[in-house]
């Protein structure tokens, strides 16, 4: 991959953004946990959504790392699906399976519409795993747009019927 100066730029400050905000929100009654919507004394939920952001921002630290290393496109591209399939395998595993509703966005859910929303989440891996094959395969651009825009979709919806 070819080092874009701007997008080297836009992933270490989304990621330093993300990392910030997981720290902020460590602290009891900071106002990032008014802004996730949780209780400013409930620390196991500012802590899982913490440790959610904190993985979000190592992971866009280590997409610019991989891009300054100028390492092969196609190798950055399946490595980046095949981590977030399975990290969207781990957390719908921990809120459908291990009850860990608190690591949802979104506060005070009950236990039936977490488990479906677990697996919804599970269900993102499995179409991120659609596109590794499309990737290897070095199908055209327009033919995964397609798809992406398909699943994006189908997410949707699947969203919308977990939360009924």
């Amino acid at each position: 991959m070819s080092p874009s100066t701007g997008g080297i730029a836009v992933l270490l400050a989304v990621g330093a953004g993300c990392l910030a905000l997981a720290i902020a929100s460590l602290r009891s009654g900071s106002w990032t946990r008014r802004l996730y919507g949780l209780e400013p004394d409930n620390d196991a939920s500012a802590r899982a959504n913490a440790a959610v952001l904190g993985i979000v921002g190592v992971g866009l630290f280590a997409l610019a790392g991989a891009i300054v290393l100028e390492l092969p496109s196609a190798i950055v591209r399946r490595a980046t699906i095949l981590a977030s399939a399975l990290l969207s395998f781990v957390l719908g595993w921990l809120v459908a399976v291990r009850d860990r509703r608190e690591l949802l966005t979104t506060p005070d859910v009950d236990r039936k519409t977490g488990r479906r929303l677990g697996f919804v989440v599970i269900g993102c891996g499995v179409l991120l795993l659609a596109f590794v094959p499309l990737v290897w395969l070095e199908v055209d651009d327009a033919v995964v747009a397609v798809g992406a825009l398909a699943s994006t979709f189908d997410v949707l919806l699947a969203v919308a019927f977990a939360y009924r």
